[in-house]
């Protein structure tokens, strides 16, 4: 997800506006905001993180047979579905 000119431009204005008020009714809500956009970023960080470790840099498993190797990935791959909430596809 990316966000366009326009939604820069809109997220640019919501925080002058908010900080032109000095309204902690309105400023309260972004900072919140803020927070789970972090929390997120962090989220995601964590989960490229964990992608870069799987079995397919796993020293052992460059020594499995075709087959098992196969396997291994189906394995992920069905795991990584299933923490996406995806249904895959059956042949």
């Amino acid at each position: 997800m990316t966000l366009t000119a326009t939604d820069l431009d809109d997220i640019r204005n919501i925080v002058e506006s908010a900080l032109s008020k000095q309204n902690t009714e309105v400023i309260k809500p972004l900072q919140g905001e803020l927070e789970a956009i972090r929390n997120d970023i962090r989220d995601i960080y964590f989960m490229i993180s964990d992608l870069q470790h799987t079995t397919i840099n796993d020293k052992e498993f460059k020594k499995l047979s075709l087959e098992k190797k196969l396997l291994a990935l189906n394995a992920e791959l069905i795991s990584a579905a299933k923490q996406a909430g995806i249904t895959l596809p059956r042949p």
